[in-house]
């Protein structure tokens, strides 16, 4: 992955504190130079970088195989875009399920996070808040692996509990 990312840097100007996106990713520069010297997302708190890509490559490596396990192609999306949610989810909610439409504008993922049987009303706009992928992702991480599958897709996190940090 890091060397994905110095190949894309490679002939191209840049400035240290410039980030990148290359696929679902944000990465960081944190020293201009030949290569340059790159950072991730740490995936634990809000625009909080490391040198240190294994949470990263932990994500795309299982995003490549849950993909590849469910036959599909990925749908892109990134992790700033947002996911619509139910007040009723909370972070490791066991009946908590993802389920992605189609998105509505450019800053909307197409993700709905609820929790099946969800006492909340879906008609009142009240039950419901946006958050970034990013977000949820740093507070839940078992919806890293899934945030590639395609519209249409309902993924109940009770079958998918394995992924940790």
């Amino acid at each position: 992955m890091k060397s994905d990312i110095e190949a894309y840097l490679a002939g191209r100007q840049h400035r240290e504190g410039e980030t990148v996106q290359l696929g679902w990713f944000v990465f960081r520069i944190a020293e201009a130079g030949s290569p340059p010297r790159i950072e991730s997302l740490d995936f634990r708190q809000m625009a909080s970088f490391t040198d240190d890509f294994q949470m990263a490559e932990k994500i795309a490596a299982s995003q490549t195989e849950v993909l590849r396990s469910f036959g599909v192609s990925e749908c892109p999306c990134t992790l700033q875009q947002t996911a619509l949610i139910s007040v009723s989810y909370t972070p490791g909610h066991p009946d908590a399920f993802l389920q992605r439409q189609q998105s509505t504008d450019a800053n909307d993922s197409g993700w709905y996070i609820g929790i099946l049987d969800d006492p909340a009303d879906m008609d009142d706009v009240e039950t419901l808040s946006r958050r970034s992928l990013y977000e949820l992702t740093i507070h839940d991480m078992r919806l890293a692996p899934f945030w590639l599958l395609p519209v249409q897709t309902t993924i109940p996190l009770r079958d998918h509990t394995s992924f940790q940090r």
